[in-house]
């Protein structure tokens, strides 16, 4: 019995002396690649669908003069990858894109 418990201490002990060496007690300070990194990211709005409505539809409700059709486009099916091979489902929440026109914050 004494050779369990001696057993069973020292498995324990074993353990959390490597989580303490893995995790560690300390919280460190970030170092670069844990910062993250300023992005060029896609404005959107969040729009619910009603039954009958087309990509061209929804671009003539929030029109954006400042970005091409082509590119528009391009920029729903990446916020809507699930729209490339189905239709457009009444009551769905949809990503429209916007144009950056704000500053980078990051600079």
């Amino acid at each position: 019995m004494r050779i369990l418990l001696l057993a069973a201490a020292i498995f324990l002990t074993i353990h959390f002396v490597r989580i303490d060496f893995v995790e560690g007690t300390i919280p460190q300070k970030p170092t670069e690649d844990d910062q993250v990194l300023c992005e060029d990211e896609t404005r959107s709005i969040p729009v619910t669908s009603i039954h009958g409505d087309t990509i061209e539809s929804l671009f003539a409700l929030y029109p954006d003069a400042e970005i091409g059709f082509i590119d528009r486009l391009e920029q729903f099916y990446t916020l809507n990858p699930h729209l490339k091979l189905q239709g457009i489902v009444g009551g769905e929440t949809i990503l429209i894109p916007l144009s950056n026109s704000e500053q980078n914050k990051c600079e």
